[in-house]
């Protein structure tokens, strides 16, 4: 007998599994190698996860003994079976039992179905049975759907559960499953079907066409003798007696099993223990037999007499032939190999008479060893030799057996990790096969480009992902703080918020992949449905991108210089990656079916595909889950961050300080991305987007809240929506809960899932509705964007990884606390009190003399470049004149007759002043000849505040227009929307040429157009104030200034340049200010004449690389924030300018 190891029979790939076989085994206390393929099957089904197998075989234990050992064989059933629906006709080439199926002899009940049900688990568990040929567990499926009606012979709901059915408690067991002759209505209500079940099952249905049956396909996995005739074969199987004869030895074969669980026995140790009975398992190993030979005297030296009563059928108990009892325990013979399927005789089970001829056997033996040890003395020292050297020859011969066993295993370990290898192969990009041919020196340069265009390609990958990141922040962030516009925008907005957000997370997972799986040199997977062609097909489009870059830079490097030529190539490469990811991620929903197989990434192993079964069909729902709750450290972790978030908030809301806001937001942005990590990482089920959504809703209530209670507090309706929403989130997220995680079974379950999925789904179609009516353009685009959505949970796999929800999560946590920190350090830029005494008090002084210092240093400008160096009398003051013309352009400004930029800076440093008293004081000071315009209250903004200065003289009449911060420090952060895009864009202005930023920007700030927002309803508001303030100040003789600090004096240039074309503005470190976003219909030549934007060196406000014509650089070596404070700007502004 053969020692191989059992997982052979399935193949060398599952023998690759062995060691985790053997742990699932140790963990079970099994001690045999019987099982190896019936674990495997578990263990498979498991993405080889010992835990998990071994908590689902424990759950199939618990099948056995509370449903299978309650079935019952009715009359309903027996009469099914004897229609010959489902009958066993052999086996296939590769050794598997096979059941050909008649669907058009089914008449489907559904009052039926649980009957049916039963009758399901009593054919797969005697076709699966342990054999005396093979241990491999597994059976072929062969429908024939010819003459069936979707009517009449067809339960969908029945075979879906069915096929839930076989991978909750027979995985692996249904290998193939053939589906011939099948009409085109039939197929086209079934294959949206088979796209939803489980894996283990959906990817082992194969559809045979007529065409393939008429070509002999079939004959590639039958034999002629086993395939029906109405197949194409020779087996005439359409025989009442066979239905009959079948549906009895289905009936006996149960009864029996039945038995056997009931004393406590499993399915398959009841299966052992009946072949062990028949003697089809050697205990032994040859070895052990041999020595056991040696020991008992050989049969030469027996008394002839004694051989008698051991002939075969001897002692056969009584009521049983010999030839019955010989093939109990004869050993295996040909005949035993070509099983009759239509007989009861292969039927194996512990009910035959084996036990009592075990008892005859056993005494038959003690009586021969006692005789033969009686008879010792009649040894001859002859056949003494000869049993001595028999017995050498045969230890010699079994060595060199189990020897050459050995050595066939390890060949077959090395043929499955030279598999592997080749597999892994398969999948790369290699030069080999393609660049066949060239020389070897040739082909090392080859290769080494093709490298090269592989992480060019990837690097732009990457950079199309974070493009697609930013876009995603940016329309996130506009969409949250749309909430705060108006109370029960929170549904409406919320909802958009939780659809875009699951959006763009599949959408940067799908960037993701491509980046990974180009650097890594694999196909990619959308290509892999092209098969081998995949490979040459995926190196054109890589190898012709790069070819196209290194064109692009050479160009705009010989047109323009090389930074240039870089910046283009850059551009162009990481927007045609970004259109690439876009193309992919749309067609991902609607792709080929090995878009959609689970690929088992990142330790995800989620079927969302099957939701839509549990919706729409009476299919039993999955346990699974209840069994695979969090573990207590992720509980414990998941309830601190928790906890710690609703402190912070409460805190906030109670008159806390602004680090509470912060702390509540950064906790709450943890929370969802631990326990979306941990539920994609650990939950296996269907039920996991449930789990999700209610960790969405209550986040966005959450920090919602946050907003709108320390904005408007609980006055009006926006307590009731606070409360109505709180409501809504509570209700979601405890049916959800309840749902997924509740001990109820059956019907009862299945009612909770659906309610809980119909609730979602209603919630998010009204709101959607709801949505299209107050904003259309907003609401159809949310509306496309729900339906991929959808599409995505309901027809793939894995839409989304780790990585695409770490992105978004972490990213839009460091917009939002940026959007709140700026707004926190704008509003800190506001004081009160008199500072002209400590202050740059004589500027008055200064200022009165520096125009005169200026006309004089223009007059001696031609003297002092005639000077010569050799003049030591003039050397002094030559350098004195050089340090004088070395100041910049921006110290040679004068705004009026008593102001230049300094003085510019001291009143923005005025507007800050929130005290009167003080504001006049300073303006006594520094600007004796300004008198302050009084204003109406309506000017005042909860955002921004104006004071206004006027200065007339019999030249020209200077107004002078201040900002400062309001007091609503929620709109202060809300406002920073209205710049963050170009923070952010800033990063990527290095990637791009100059006039691209302006082109790109609309695009990626295209969600404030389609939103409401505070902030644009404010500056339209203030833009009429302003304009209605300034409507005397119209002229030659009349210069308007509007000067500000940080996002708040950006701001106001907007409205500025909004207001009237004679309105200056300038700005002292405030972010900059796009032409293409703000529409000012303001060409770059006029806002370079009509606005000024001071930047210190190192400053935060100041974005990366982002420059526009109307910024002026000074230098600042404080660093940091300390640079961004206005006091900072004035003083190096006068040591610049001081001469």
């Amino acid at each position: 007998m053969s020692h191989a190891p059992v997982l052979l029979d399935i193949g060398s790939g599952a023998y690759a599994h062995q060691a985790e076989v053997d742990e699932v085994k140790e963990r079970m206390g099994i001690h045999h190698h019987y099982f190896d393929c019936w674990i495997f099957g578990f263990l498979e089904n498991k993405n080889f996860n010992i835990d998990e197998t071994v908590a689902k075989l424990r759950r199939r234990a618990d099948f056995e003994r509370e449903q299978l050992a309650a079935y019952n064989v009715t009359d309903w059933m027996m009469e099914n079976m004897r229609k010959g629906i489902i009958q066993m006709i052999g086996n296939d080439k590769a050794g598997r039992v096979t059941f050909y199926v008649c669907t058009a002899r089914d008449k489907p009940v559904a009052a039926r179905r649980e009957e049916s049900r039963m009758n399901f688990d009593m054919f797969i568990s005697y076709g699966t049975r342990l054999r005396p040929e093979t241990k491999r567990c597994q059976i072929t499926m062969l429908i024939n759907q010819d003459k069936a009606s979707m009517i009449s012979n067809l339960d969908m709901t029945l075979q879906a559960d069915i096929a839930v059915r076989i991978a909750k408690f027979y995985p692996g067991c249904v290998d193939k499953i053939y589906i011939c002759k099948m009409g085109r209505l039939l197929a086209a209500m079934a294959k949206p079907i088979f796209s939803r079940l489980p894996a283990i099952v959906s990817d082992r249905i194969i559809i045979i066409s007529d065409s393939d049956i008429r070509h002999g396909k079939l004959l590639e996995f039958f034999d002629a003798e086993v395939l029906p005739v109405e197949l194409g074969g020779k087996n005439d199987c359409n025989q009442q007696d066979k239905y009959d004869r079948f549906a009895t030895i289905i009936r006996d074969y149960f009864e029996q099993l039945k038995a056997a669980i009931l004393r406590g026995d499993g399915v398959k140790e009841w299966e052992l223990n009946c072949l062990r009975s028949a003697g089809y398992i050697e205990e032994v190993s040859p070895i052990d037999a041999l020595k056991r030979s040696i020991i008992e005297p050989s049969i030469s030296l027996r008394d002839p007499l004694l051989s008698a009563p051991h002939e075969t059928g001897r002692y056969s108990p009584p009521g049983t032939s010999g030839t019955a009892t010989a093939q109990c325990f004869t050993p295996r013979s040909p005949a035993y190999y070509a099983l009759d399927v239509d007989d009861d005789a292969n039927l194996i089970t512990c009910g035959t008479d084996s036990i009592e001829m075990d008892i005859l056997h056993s005494s038959g033996l003690i009586q021969r060893n006692s005789l033969t040890m009686s008879r010792s003395t009649l040894r001859n020292l002859f056949t003494d030799y000869v049993i001595q050297f028999t017995t050498i020859e045969s230890f010699f011969r079994i060595s060199l057996t189990e020897m050459h066993e050995r050595q066939w295993l390890q060949i077959v370990q090395w043929e499955l990790q030279e598999r592997r290898t080749l597999l892994l192969e398969n999948g790369l990009i290699q030069g080999d096969k393609l660049l066949a041919g060239l020389p070897s020196s040739v082909l090392l340069v080859a290769k080494g480009f093709l490298w090269l265009c592989l992480m060019v390609t990837s690097f732009f990958f990457l950079l199309g992902t974070c493009f697609i990141a930013l876009l995603g922040i940016v329309t996130l962030i506009n969409i949250f703080f749309a909430i705060l516009v108006s109370p029960y925008h929170v549904f409406l907005y919320g909802t958009a918020f939780i659809v875009v957000a699951a959006q763009f997370v599949i959408f940067c997972s799908r960037g993701f992949d491509l980046t990974r799986s180009t650097y890594q040199g694999r196909v990619v997977q959308a290509l892999r449905a092209f098969g081998a062609k995949a490979l040459a097909f995926q190196l054109v489009i890589y190898v012709g991108c790069t070819v196209a870059y290194l064109a692009l830079f050479c160009a705009m490097a010989a047109r323009y210089d090389v930074l240039t030529g870089l910046q283009y190539s850059l551009a162009y490469g990481w927007i045609v990656a970004a259109c690439l990811i876009f193309i992919y991620h749309v067609l991902f929903a609607f792709g080929l079916r090995r878009l959609r197989k689970r690929s088992y990434a990142h330790g995800s192993r989620q079927n969302h595909a099957e939701t839509t079964l549990y919706l729409f069909m009476e299919v039993e729902l999955d346990d699974e889950q209840m069994e695979q709750r969090f573990p207590p450290a992720e509980v414990m972790l998941l309830t601190t961050v928790a906890v710690l978030s609703v402190a912070m908030g409460v805190a906030f809301l109670t008159g806390g300080d602004f680090f509470f806001l912060c702390a509540a937001i950064v906790a709450q942005s943890v929370l969802l991305l631990l326990c979306t990590t941990f539920t994609i990482a650990r939950n296996v089920s269907f039920s996991s987007d449930i789990t999700i959504c209610g960790v969405f809703y209550a986040t966005v209530f959450w920090v919602s809240t946050l907003f709108t209670v320390s904005q408007n507090g609980w006055s009006g309706h926006w307590g009731s929506s606070v409360l109505t929403s709180l409501l809504v989130m509570l209700f979601f997220v405890i049916t959800g809960l309840v749902s997924v995680y509740g001990r109820w079974k059956g019907a009862v379950r299945r009612r909770l899932f659906r309610t809980s999925w119909m609730l979602l789904l209603l919630h998010l179609i009204s709101c959607v509705v709801a949505l299209i009516v107050l904003n259309y353009r907003f609401g159809l685009f949310v509306l496309a964007l729900a339906v991929h959505l959808l599409l995505c949970i309901v027809r793939t796999n894995e839409a989304s990884n780790n990585y695409g929800v770490c992105t978004m999560s972490a990213c839009f946590t460091l917009v939002l606390l940026a959007c709140c920190i700026i707004g926190r350090t704008g509003a800190n830029d506001v004081y009160e009190g008199s500072v002209s005494d400590v202050f740059l008090p004589n500027y008055a002084n200064y200022s009165s003399t520096s125009a005169a210092a200026e006309r004089l240093m223009l007059a001696n400008l031609a003297e002092s470049q005639a000077r010569t160096s050799n003049m030591s009398g003039g050397s002094s003051v030559s350098a004195q004149g050089g340090t004088s013309y070395a100041m910049p352009p921006l110290c040679l400004a004068q705004f009026s007759p008593t102001v230049d930029v300094v003085g510019m800076a001291l009143f923005t440093k005025l507007g800050l002043n929130k005290d009167v008293a003080g504001q006049d004081a300073d303006l006594a000071r520094w600007f004796p000849s300004f008198k302050r315009v009084p204003i109406s209250e309506t000017a005042d903004s909860a955002v921004m505040r104006f004071d206004v200065f006027r200065e007339e003289t019999a030249t020209v009449n200077t107004t002078i227009v201040t900002t400062r911060p309001g007091t609503d420090l929620i709109l202060l952060i809300e406002s920073m929307t209205m710049w963050i895009d170009a923070y952010a864009l800033s990063i990527f202005s290095l990637l791009m040429p100059a006039p691209y930023v302006d082109r790109v920007l609309p695009y990626l700030a295209f969600a404030q157009g389609m939103v409401p927002s505070q902030w644009g309803v404010s500056i339209d508001k203030t833009t009429s104030v302003v304009r209605a303030l300034l409507a005397t100040s119209r002229g030659d003789h009349e210069n308007v200034f509007v000067v500000g600090h940080g996002p708040v004096g950006s701001r106001a240039a907007v409205i500025g340049l909004r207001a009237q074309d004679n309105v200056r503005s300038i700005v002292f470190s405030g972010p900059p200010v796009i032409l293409s976003k703000f529409n000012l219909n303001v060409t770059e030549r006029g806002m370079a004449r009509r606005m000024l934007s001071v930047q210190t060196m190192q400053t935060v406000f100041s974005t990366w690389y982002l420059r526009t014509a109307s910024m002026q650089f000074i230098p600042c070596s404080l660093g940091g924030i300390r640079c961004d404070r206005i006091d900072s700007t004035i003083e190096e502004l006068r040591h610049l300018c001081s001469g």
